[in-house]
C-alpha cells in the first residue's frame, strides 16, 4: 500500500467517524430539545466537530434530520416491508390480522436498547407530532412506502370492514405501537418497576393478539345497517311511516 493511499484510506476513516458523531449529537439533542430547538452549531459543538463539517456531510439542518431517520429505519422499513409481502404471498393475499400486525410492528419492537436506539424512540415519538414543515415532510416520506404496504394487507385482511371502519381502527393500532415505541416511562411510574414498554416479548405476547382482536371486532357499521333495517321492518309491521 502507497502512502498516498494509506492517507485516502485515513482521511476516509476520519470523515466517517466524524459523521457518525454529528448523526450521534443531532439524534440526542433532536430527542431532548426538538427539531425548533436546534441549531447546526450547537450540533457540531455536541459532536466535537466544525460546523463546516456538518454542512459539508448533510448540507443543511433539514438533511442531517432526514439522515437520523434513515440511518435507524431503512433496515428496519426493508424488512417489515419484506414480511408484510411474505405474510401476503403465504396466505394467498388473505392474511391474518395478527400476521400482518407481526410483520408491521414486531421488527420496530426489535431495535436495540442502546442509548443511541433510545434516543431515537423519543425522537420518533417527538417528531410524530412535531408541526414543522420540514420534520411532517420527512416522517411521511420515510414511513410512506411501509405504511402503504401495512394498509394494503391490513384491508386484505379486514375484507368486511368498510374504509372509515378500517380508518378507525387502524388510527388505534398505530396510536398503540406509538405510545409503546416512545416508552416515556409514564405507565412505569403508574405500575411499577416491574414493567417496562421496552419488555419486546410482552408487547408481543400481549399487545399484538389486543390489536389483533380489536381489528378482527365485528363491524360496527354494519351492525348499525343491520338495527336500521330492523327498525325499519318493525315500524312497516305496525302500520307505522319509517322516519
Amino acid at each position: 500500500m502507497t502512502a498516498s493511499t494509506l492517507r485516502t484510506r485515513r482521511t476516509s476513516e476520519a470523515g466517517a467517524d466524524t459523521r457518525e458523531r454529528i448523526l450521534d449529537a443531532a439524534e440526542r439533542l433532536f430527542a431532548e430539545s426538538g427539531y425548533s430547538s436546534v441549531s447546526t452549531r450547537q450540533i457540531a459543538d455536541e459532536a466535537q466537530a466544525n460546523v463546516a463539517a456538518a454542512h459539508y456531510h448533510f448540507g443543511s439542518k433539514e438533511a442531517l434530520l432526514e439522515a437520523v431517520f434513515k440511518r435507524r429505519l431503512d433496515g428496519i422499513n426493508a424488512e417489515r416491508e419484506r414480511l408484510l409481502r411474505q405474510t401476503m404471498q403465504v396466505s394467498g393475499g388473505r392474511p391474518s390480522v395478527e400476521d400482518v400486525l407481526r410483520a408491521f410492528i414486531g421488527p420496530t419492537l426489535r431495535m436495540s436498547g442502546s442509548q443511541g436506539e433510545q434516543n431515537f424512540k423519543l425522537l420518533a415519538g417527538r417528531a410524530s407530532t412535531d408541526p414543522s414543515p420540514e420534520v411532517k415532510r420527512i416522517v411521511f416520506d420515510v414511513y410512506n412506502s411501509v405504511g402503504r404496504s401495512f394498509v394494503d394487507a391490513i384491508t386484505a385482511a379486514c375484507p368486511d370492514l368498510s374504509k372509515q371502519e378500517l380508518f378507525w381502527r387502524v388510527a388505534c393500532v398505530y396510536g398503540a405501537m406509538m405510545y409503546i415505541r416512545a416508552d416515556n416511562g409514564r405507565l412505569e411510574h403508574i405500575f411499577g418497576p416491574d414493567f417496562s414498554l421496552s419488555d419486546i416479548d410482552g408487547a408481543l405476547t400481549y399487545a399484538i393478539p389486543f390489536l389483533a382482536n380489536g381489528m378482527t371486532a365485528p363491524p360496527l357499521d354494519r351492525a348499525k345497517v343491520a338495527r336500521r333495517g330492523a327498525g325499519t321492518t318493525s315500524k312497516k309491521a305496525k302500520g307505522q311511516k319509517p322516519q
